[in-house]
């Protein structure tokens, strides 16, 4: 669905982690903002009022 919506499939993560797992937990979080930094922007975040003008 995130592929046909032109979103990047990598924008998306699931992952089980239980709150007792601090570490883990933290670890997952900073991997996947440095996936995300690393894809840059959100296509979603594009300024569409510039089409309404």
């Amino acid at each position: 669905m995130l592929k046909f919506s032109g979103i990047d499939e990598n924008r998306l993560r699931a992952s089980w982690v239980s709150s007792a797992e601090a570490p883990e937990l933290v670890e997952e979080f900073e991997s996947f903002i440095k996936v995300l930094r690393d894809l840059g922007p959100s296509p979603l975040r594009q300024d569409y009022r510039k089409e309404l003008a």
